[in-house]
Order: C-alpha cells, then structure tokens, then sequence
C-alpha cells in the first residue's frame, strides 16, 4: 500500500476535506456514496499518546454507505509524518457488513521509540470490496492532518529536581518550615495529564511520612518547570530531608488522604514516567536545624 502525499492533497483539496476526520470517497473512486471515518487509540487505556516502549494501536473504523451482506478489507499502516514514509507492514481485517451502516477494528503494533524526539504517526487506511486488500478502493483515510488519525509516541522523558527553603536557602530551623522542589522537565507532552508526586526521605532513604503532589499537571511545553512544596514539620532537628519526586500518567495513579501515591489496579504499565529520587544530590538537600554532627553531646 503506497500513499503520494502531493496527490493526496491534490484529491483532499479537490474533494474539500483538508483537515477532516471524514473521508467521503464515492465520487472520487466512482463508487457509491461511502463515508468513512476513523479512531485510533492506544489499546491499553484509550489515549492517542504512547509511552517510547511502543504498543499497539485501536482504529475503530465507522462507515457507512456499504452494500449489506458484502464482504470488504480493511487495510492499515502506519505513517511517519517526520520521516515522511509507512512504517511496518500493512495489517488487514476483513469483514461483512451487516448493514449499510456499521464499524470494524484495525488493531496495528508501534513499535518503540529509540530517537530523542517524539514521534507523531497517522493511521491511514484502504477499504477494498472483497476478501483481499487488492482490487476495487472503496474508501480511504489518507489525510495526513487528521487528527482523529493521529498518534504520538513519547520519546524518554526526564525530570531533574532541585530544592531550596521557601527564601531560597539550604537549611531550615529545628522547627521545620517548606522546602520548595523545583521540578525541571524535559520532552513532556504538551495537553497530556501527569501527576507530580514525591516524598522527603532521610540521606539513608528512609521515608518521613511527608507527602506533597500536584494531582493532574497539563504542561503547555515539552520543556519547562513547576514547583511542589513540602511542608516540615518539627522533630527533625539535626538532620537533612531530600525531595524524592516521581512524574506519572495521571489516569493511571490516585492519590490517598494520607498525600500517598498508590496504582490503580488494572493499569497499564509503565506508571511511572520519569523520576529524580538522588538521596545524595547536595543540590536537593535541605540540613534541618543544628547538624547532629555538631551537637553537643548530652
């Protein structure tokens, strides 16, 4: 299967359908009036976003104008809109309509994401009258810009943490106060929701109980930063309390009364996305109070 982009646009322009998630074809395949549309959606929990590890694809395909009882092919690839060319072999389904009306399922494998870049695919699809993708076109979903089509695949994204007191010291009273973690991104998902949600932990890596989140982050660039504010209560005297910070898919965690992170069950994996949680990063740790290394001894 082999798509021109130049007389893609050319028949898209002609038909006037540029930007359209609906592709009407019968006057142009010299067939009946057959409208098709398309949803493509990661099988693991219903998003156009993909994590670098790949997945597999959902074209939910609606259409109407068919003959009832006929038997027709679906056939699938993907597009790279970066590199400008079809990835993988094509995949096929084949069907009978039951009515002039009605849908059927591509399912198609991403493959992984070894760049540093994101990387946004569209799904694009012949429908053929019969049970090959060979012959007569019935319809097609070939516009490069609709997004009803379109998927993206993550590359690594990052996180890097720094944390300061609210007066952008490195150390509070015995009494406690805020520690602000500053938490720089990197490749983030511009509309996508995340959950920002770490812990302080002693340089051992012992947890303290103390929690802070934001629920559901939308970042408006791939790059940027956001802070998350720890409040400390008294009784640590004399020792130092590090931000461990991790950056999740939001409709894959919940967050608990207590401010604790737990998975929602039947989740796809990964949950987490990226994390920064250095017990020893001088610029992420915060001396509480009177070190106890200089204490006097009682």
């Amino acid at each position: 299967m082999k798509w021109s982009v130049p007389s893609r646009i050319s028949a898209v322009g002609a038909m006037g359908l540029a930007l359209s998630a609906t592709l009407v074809t019968g006057a142009a395949l010299g067939q009946g009036a057959v409208n098709l549309k398309g949803l493509a959606l990661d099988t693991a929990d219903n998003n156009r976003f993909f994590t670098r590890l790949g997945g597999t694809v959902g074209n939910a395909l609606t259409y109407t104008g068919l003959a009832a009882g006929e038997t027709y092919t679906a056939s699938g690839q993907l597009y790279n809109l970066t590199t400008k060319s079809l990835v993988g072999e094509a995949v096929t389904t084949t069907f009978t309509a039951k009515s002039s009306s009605g849908t059927a399922k591509l399912e198609l494998p991403v493959p992984q994401n070894r760049t540093e870049f994101n990387i946004d695919y569209v799904v694009v699809v012949n429908l053929y009258k019969g049970e090959t993708a060979k012959g007569v076109v019935v319809a097609k979903l070939d516009d490069l810009a609709n997004p009803s089509q379109t998927i993206q695949l993550h590359a690594i994204q990052s996180i890097q943490v720094t944390a300061t007191t609210a007066d952008g010291g490195r150390s509070l009273p015995g009494n406690g106060g805020k520690i602000i973690a500053k938490v720089n991104y990197a490749n983030m998902v511009e509309g996508y929701a995340y959950t920002i949600w770490g812990q302080l932990l002693t340089p051992s890596g012992q947890a303290i109980g103390v929690f802070a989140n934001i629920p559901e982050y939308v970042p408006e660039t791939k790059a940027g930063s956001v802070p998350l504010e720890f409040d400390v209560p008294k009784g640590y005297e004399g020792i130092s309390l590090v931000p461990a910070i991790g950056l999740y898919h939001m409709k894959r965690v919940q967050i608990g009364k207590d401010g604790n992170l737990t998975w929602i069950p039947g989740s796809p994996m990964p949950v987490m996305i990226a994390s920064d949680m250095s017990v020893d990063a001088p610029e992420q740790t915060i001396a509480i109070g009177v070190p106890f290394a200089i204490q006097p001894a009682k």
